[in-house]
């Protein structure tokens, strides 16, 4: 694996927490691109599980001690029903894979089919620092691994995809993504018809060798995880609806206390460039050509949780 050049660890939880709002750090609950609290989870009976066949040859490469872990993960899965028991699930399978990055979630589609955003994340062993700057980048909108999973609900070998970024910013994207030592793994996905939702699981790190040898198991046991994490997808709030992301959001409150674009990237950690983007963004989704009118606008729509 190559050596992770940027990985400082400065980024705290409540840094990281600010980029990503609807993160969870070891399984647990987060609040979603709101304050209020989240619905109760849908029954799993009611989440259609994709079609799924069978074949031994999904275990022919196994070891005997891995064949002992997968039935672990087939009987925890038997009793798995929140996001909590996704991550312990995950933890597993990486035990399995001896993969060192491990990372998986819900994304929300437009109704095209494009990211959106994110519903939500469960995070086991990613660093802070990359998913920061992966957040204050925007880097999901270039990222082609995300992207291409997102499009075609196939398994995604990172080397693969990653000989295929053509524009600047997947390029800058996949430099960066190396910088961080993030040079091979694998990332699988299901798209769940009629609901705009997608799962997305990243396995990452380890023998480079080894990056294919689990493909099968992984698309295997994918089903089971996507199952449970739709059953815990969060129904988009009243602010999703209306169009801003949980970042947009905090910057129109900052906007309505009066603050400049530079004294916004201060507080928030972020660059000045980009709260002119996530501004301009707040401009055009609210149709409003200026600061004064994008407040005005968004207390009439009741777009602050205490006003």
């Amino acid at each position: 694996m190559g050596e992770a050049l940027k990985l400082d660890r400065s980024v705290s939880g409540n840094q990281l927490h600010s980029v990503f709002p609807f993160i969870r750090q070891n399984g647990e609950n987060a609040v979603v691109g709101s304050r209020s609290a989240q619905p109760a989870a849908e029954d799993l009976s009611s989440v259609k599980l994709p079609a799924h066949p069978f074949t031994t040859e999904i275990f022919d490469d196994l070891t005997k001690r891995e064949m002992q872990c997968v039935l672990e993960i087939l009987h925890h899965t038997m009793q798995a029903t929140t996001g909590t028991d996704v991550h312990h699930l995950l933890q597993l399978i990486q035990r399995v894979t001896a993969s060192p990055l491990v990372i998986g979630g819900i994304a929300q589609l437009t109704p095209k089919g494009a990211f959106q955003d994110f519903n939500s994340v469960i995070n086991v062993s990613y660093s802070n620092d990359w998913l920061y700057h992966y957040g204050t980048r925007n880097y999901a909108t270039v990222d082609p691994v995300l992207q291409s999973v997102l499009s075609t609900s196939q398994t995604q070998v990172w080397e693969q995809t990653y000989k295929g970024a053509s524009s600047a910013k997947q390029l800058e994207f996949v430099e960066e993504a190396r910088s961080y030592g993030l040079t091979h793994g694998l990332t699988t996905g299901i798209l769940e018809p009629g609901r705009n939702f997608a799962s997305f699981f990243s396995f990452a790190g380890g023998d480079p060798g080894h990056t294919v040898r689990y493909k099968k198991l992984l698309e295997y046991l994918l089903p089971y995880l996507h199952r449970i994490l739709m059953a815990n997808a969060h129904t988009p709030s009243v602010n999703r609806v209306k169009g801003l992301s949980p970042r947009e959001l905090m910057v129109l409150e900052w906007m309505k206390h009066g603050k400049t674009n530079w004294e916004i990237s201060r507080i928030i950690g972020v660059s000045e460039r980009t709260v002119r983007f996530h501004v301009e963004g707040i401009f055009a989704k609210l149709d409003v050509g200026s600061r004064t009118q994008a407040v005005a606008c968004a207390i009439e729509r009741g777009l602050f949780p205490n006003s």
